[in-house]
């Protein structure tokens, strides 16, 4: 080889060493990443806020061990499902700790905080949904949107004998989160129906004692968690014969306050609910009760691979991260399937369960 030649292959070797090391310094400096955690770990959820720290820590612990190289920093807040409290652990989080991400479940968190949220431009992966400011931009729902739950619910009973052609009540607070799920149904659902808006606690007795003079053959119960237990409680206590019962997604979400209200949900076996499909659960559940001591609790799955997911699409630069996050697809998920539309939003496949034996069942 001629001396030129020589001196060419050496320029070129060092160019490339030069590149490797180039890129193995800016991945060190990619890899590290802050993340802040905001749930409702006090208040009305904060069960499902627990259950969410623990699947999230997991998932935490497990992608540190496989990607030692990785620097991985963690902030929680409790925001106790409150706008006032959850603007608070928001600031802290963004201004003070400095997180690369946001990672939260809290609706009227989000819908408060959610234009600040866009013009920061920070990623943010929220299980909850949103009713308010819905777009193409840096929130990422990490459930589907409430047509999706409450339309799969509505096409099913139209299509049930116990609901088809029946006298039936529709039940629903006057809230935005229950609004906008009423309004889904009311679109949906292919049958007449009496509408009952709870717009205080003690309207919950009095619907309850109209359905059990008036022999109603089923009711459809939108409600948070709290009220729908407190209803089913006081149409249990006046009516011997229950009517069928079929609940949104707030039956799943809210099902410790079911247990702790009625005291056994045994009493609506049979009762109808909606979910998504869950997804391959045996080596996360294998984990968690290891780490744990115990099964993983609601919504430890969704928050599991919400880390994931975050962690996965990460990019130094917030708006690849976005873009990256509404790219990312995950058929093994163990929340169930994992993709979004052009909005952030997730798209899930839809479940039917039913209470037995103090559970709640898919059907399918």
């Amino acid at each position: 080889m001629s001396r030129k030649k020589l001196i060419g292959v050496i320029v070129i070797i060092i160019v490339i060493a030069g590149a490797v090391i180039f890129k193995q310094n800016s991945q060190t400096s990619v890899n590290e990443v802050k993340l802040g955690l905001m749930l409702p770990l006090t208040g009305d959820y904060g069960a499902a806020g627990q259950n969410m720290q623990k699947g999230m820590e997991l998932a935490i612990e497990q992608y540190q061990k496989n990607n030692p190289g990785v620097t991985l920093q963690v902030a929680i807040e409790d925001d106790a499902y409150n706008s006032a409290k959850g603007v608070s652990a928001y600031k802290k989080l963004v201004d003070l700790d400095k997180v690369d991400t946001i990672l939260m479940l809290s609706t009227p968190v989000i819908d408060t905080i959610h234009e600040d949220v866009v013009k920061k431009g920070i990623p943010v992966i929220q299980l909850g949904i949103q009713t308010v400011g819905i777009a193409d931009d840096n929130i990422i729902q990490f459930s589907p949107a409430s047509e999706a739950p409450i339309g799969s619910l509505a096409t099913y009973l139209s299509t049930n004998e116990n609901f088809a052609n029946e006298k039936v009540a529709v039940i629903y607070d006057n809230s935005p989160a229950q609004i906008s799920f009423f309004e889904t149904f009311d679109k949906v659902y292919q049958h007449e129906f009496t509408t009952m808006i709870v717009n205080d606690k003690s309207d919950l007795r009095n619907y309850a004692t109209k359905i059990a003079n008036e022999n109603y053959d089923a009711v459809v119960v939108i409600e948070s968690p709290e009220n729908g237990a407190l209803f089913t409680k006081e149409l249990i206590t006046v009516d011997t014969t229950l009517p069928s019962l079929a609940y949104d997604a707030q039956l799943q979400t809210g099902f410790g306050d079911y247990e702790k209200i009625l005291g056994d949900t045994n009493k609506i076996n049979g009762a109808k609910s909606i979910w998504f499909k869950e997804g391959n659960t045996a080596e996360f559940k294998k984990l968690f009760n290891e780490k744990y001591g115990e099964d993983p609790g609601f919504l430890a799955d969704f928050a599991y691979d919400m880390v994931n997911t975050a962690l996965e699409t990460y990019e130094s630069n917030d708006s690849d991260w976005v873009k990256n996050l509404k790219k990312f697809s995950n058929s093994d998920g163990v929340s169930g399937s994992i993709s979004f539309d052009e909005n952030g939003v997730r798209i899930q496949p839809m479940t039917i369960t039913e209470i037995k034996g103090r559970k709640l069942v898919p059907t399918e």
